[in-house]
């Protein structure tokens, strides 16, 4: 039953959070004025939930749940590794992982409380507006004293987020202050969104006055954080970042939460940050850190896109990127219900966007993007509660399927669809490079294929960053359909023996075109051109082209010196299926693999680790390994995939 109630009240907090949807006389109306319902108050949006009948059962949920919510305890700041470790929040590793063996205790209990005040943002941002919307619903005395005293215990926690949190990486050492992160965003939003749903008399003075404080404070540190260049996202004028997208949200928020025109010329500097944000990503809505971190960052910009225009500030809620984004989102779609896991995509290879489906919502609420409207309609798994009600508050006549098939440049991309059949349709995604790619793999020439409800091609995916041999399987070429040079084992593919094996990820060595020959929904043709990617090789273009039934690679390899030369086929069939394997064809459970190449090359089949095919869970698939027999400097290698008897399938 708690399952269910938390899946009903997230899907209202999306409708708390929709600045452009009512629920009154202009619900689902065609001229309904988009303007004025993007600048009405929290609390005008809630009370139009109050008075809809239709919402009847979800909002009881929804009140149900919050009344669960408010018999936690007031979540209190641990100032010990021990505290933190009795939290009711999520820490971000249970246990200390290898790359942070060598941090001193005292350092990596600073690490672990500034994650704990992280994770306890993202976990508040949700429960806290709940909490508040709850209790303006009903009036519910209890629930209004349990809001407050979390506002007032969150007033107290100096900075919101405690610094520490940059020691997450290859060589830590703390070094003082690192500023703002991602829970001073998701700190900053759920106060000021639940100060926002509340009535002001239910805010006494005091509470009132702490709370400007700590903002004050809060917005103090900010300041200074672009002043001296504390953060690393700072220093490197990282637009593209969700780690710079959210600390800015915060500083905009904190403005407008102490009145802009105080704060008028940090306000604009905010904003215009925000802005670039936008403009470094993809023309057509592609998010340089990939689906899984576009969560966080667009989710952020709709945000404060939304609190600005509230203002009369439309700059951010306007821009491009922001309309064009859930067309690019809702291209995650795979057949099967799959997703494409390009990039890192922890816990998002497989379902219906899994922690994304809100931001679906938002998006499509927020932009009236016809694609994210079908999206919601066909493929979110909204069920017929609150996202049945929102659906049918707009027209269908304004939903619409997005193209079939797409390349996106900034991506880089290809992905394709037979058709929108879930169960019948033939999926296709092929990945390259871009220069600017960021929280990116050594996936650069992958392909992905999926047919119906049966993935044959996949990659190894990410379950999350702490997996023990998350580097040597999962991450590099040996998690992907891609070339490797040298005959090390996966194990055995250390950063050093990486620097020629597999890809390099630096700004010169990223980029892989891909070039389309030709798309339509019976199948296609496409190229990607890898050659500048690896130290090793002098050329590697792979041409890839395709059909509802079988997908055809052709390889062609040169190195700067001979080498072995081997390409992995990651197969979505476990690894124990029953195997044949012959001089040109290997077969794993119902997938075939042929091969013809102008070298001598042998195939085996491997066990490898995948986060593809089971959600939140790491299995064994079978991957298909074909290499030469010897070092060689050139090689031609033409491969087939396709199901066994795939007419009857």
């Amino acid at each position: 039953m708690t399952t269910m109630i938390s899946a009903a009240c997230r899907k209202l907090v999306v409708l708390l959070l929709l600045p452009l949807v009512a629920f009154g006389a202009c619900a689902g109306a065609a001229d309904c004025d988009r303007g004025k319902l993007t600048r009405a108050p929290l609390r005008e949006l809630l009370s139009a939930v109050a008075t809809n009948s239709a919402l009847a059962e979800v909002r009881a949920k929804f009140i149900a749940e919050a009344k669960h919510d408010a018999r936690k305890p007031v979540l209190r700041r641990p100032h010990t590794l021990e505290e933190l470790r009795k939290w009711r929040v999520t820490l971000k590793y249970k246990t200390r992982p290898p790359h942070m063996s060598a941090l001193p205790d005292k350092e990596w209990e600073i690490f672990c409380l500034s994650q704990g005040d992280n994770n306890a943002g993202g976990l508040l941002k949700v429960e806290l507006p709940r909490l508040a919307a709850a209790a303006t619903l009903t009036g519910d005395a209890k629930l209004f004293e349990r809001v407050c005293a979390q506002l007032a215990e969150l007033a107290t926690w100096t900075p919101l987020e405690r610094r520490g949190w940059s020691l997450n990486n290859s060589k830590p050492r703390y070094k003082g202050d690192d500023g703002a992160w991602l829970g001073t965003g998701w700190l900053v939003r759920a106060i000021a969104d639940t100060v926002d749903l509340l009535p002001p008399d239910k805010i006494s003075p005091d509470l009132r006055a702490a709370l400007k404080s700590r903002m004050a404070d809060e917005l103090a540190l900010m300041e200074k954080d672009w002043a001296t260049k504390r953060p690393w996202y700072v220093r490197s004028q990282a637009a593209h970042s969700n780690q710079w997208i959210l600390p800015n949200e915060a500083l905009v928020r904190a403005c407008l939460f102490l009145g802009v025109d105080r704060h008028r010329a940090t306000y604009e500097g905010g904003i215009a940050r925000l802005l670039r944000s936008m403009d470094v990503q993809g023309t057509d809505g592609e998010f340089v850190e990939g689906l899984r971190y576009s969560g966080l960052s667009l989710e952020s910009l709709y945000s404060i896109a939304r609190a600005t225009a509230r203002t009369g500030d439309n700059r951010l809620l306007a821009h491009p990127f922001l309309q064009k984004f859930p067309t690019w989102l809702v291209h995650h779609f795979q057949p099967g219900g799959f997703l494409i896991n390009a990039f890192d995509s922890p816990g998002s290879s497989h379902g219906n966007l899994s922690r994304d489906q809100n931001l679906l919502a938002t998006a499509a609420f927020v932009t009236g993007n016809p694609h994210a409207l079908w999206g919601l309609r066909t493929r979110a798994g909204f069920g017929e509660t609150l996202d049945a009600i929102l659906a049918a508050n707009i027209p269908a006549s304004r939903a619409s399927a997005p193209p079939l098939f797409a390349s996106y440049t900034k991506a880089t991309r290809l992905n394709w669809r037979s058709s929108w059949d879930d169960d019948t349709a033939t999926g296709l995604w092929l990945r390259g490079g871009h220069a600017t790619d960021f929280h990116d793999h050594m996936d650069r020439g992958h392909v992905n294929f999926i047919i119906g409800r049966r993935a044959l091609l996949i990659e190894a995916g990410t379950l999350n960053y702490a997996v023990p041999n998350n580097a040597t399987h999962l991450r590099n070429v040996a998690g992907h359909n891609v070339l490797q040079v040298g005959d090390a084992a996966p194990e055995k593919l250390t950063p050093a023996l990486l620097v020629n094996a597999g890809q390099v990820l630096t700004m010169k060595r990223r980029a892989a075109p891909i070039t389309v020959e030709r798309m339509d929904d019976s199948g296609g043709a496409a190229s990607v051109d890898v050659s500048g990617c690896y130290e090793s090789v002098t050329k590697w273009k792979r041409r890839v082209e395709w059909n509802r039934s079988s997908v055809t690679i052709e390889d062609e390899v040169e190195l700067k010196q001979p080498d072995i030369v081997q390409f992995r086929w990651h197969l979505g069939v476990p690894a124990d299926a029953p195997n044949r394997t012959s001089a040109s064809q290997i077969t794993a459970g119902d997938v075939s693999v042929t091969y013809t190449a102008d070298q001598t090359v042998a195939g085996r089949i491997e066990s490898m680790p995948d986060a593809t095919l089971a959600p939140k869970e790491i299995t064994q698939h079978a991957c298909v390994v074909l290499r030469t027999d010897q070092p060689v400097q050139r090689l031609k290698l033409k491969t087939q995939v396709k199901l066994i008897n795939a007419a009857s399938k």
